[in-house]
């Protein structure tokens, strides 16, 4: 039995109103720190056996971009493009080549 892709433990987010601090963690928020959007305030988020919980923006895009994918409820494609380009998209910003971003793409939306 393989490891899971995304493992979370004691998850929990604060937020800060005022003096007083707030525990949250609804849907959207578990979410978020899910799709490594945000981190938590406490707890741990193992993606791909990576501790991401503490990690910088930088290191958290990376894994995001990397290690897993997610589609937004109300998605926003980029309209000037097709949508071979919107998925191309990532691959491009990640410095693959045109011609291996484009065959992904394919492999994808066929799929």
């Amino acid at each position: 039995m393989s490891d899971p892709v995304l493992k979370l433990e004691n998850i929990g987010r604060t937020f800060t109103q005022g003096q007083e601090k707030l525990l949250v963690l609804g849907k959207s928020t578990l979410l978020q720190i899910a799709g490594l959007l945000e981190p938590p305030t406490t707890g741990t988020v193992r993606i791909a056996d990576i501790d991401c919980s503490k990690a910088r923006d930088g290191k958290r895009t990376e894994v995001r971009r990397d290690k897993i994918g997610f589609v937004y409820q109300f998605h926003h494609l980029l309209p000037e493009f097709s949508a071979l380009e919107n998925v191309m998209m990532p691959n491009l910003i990640a410095g693959i080549s045109k011609a291996q971003a484009k065959q992904k793409a394919t492999e994808l939306l066929e799929k």
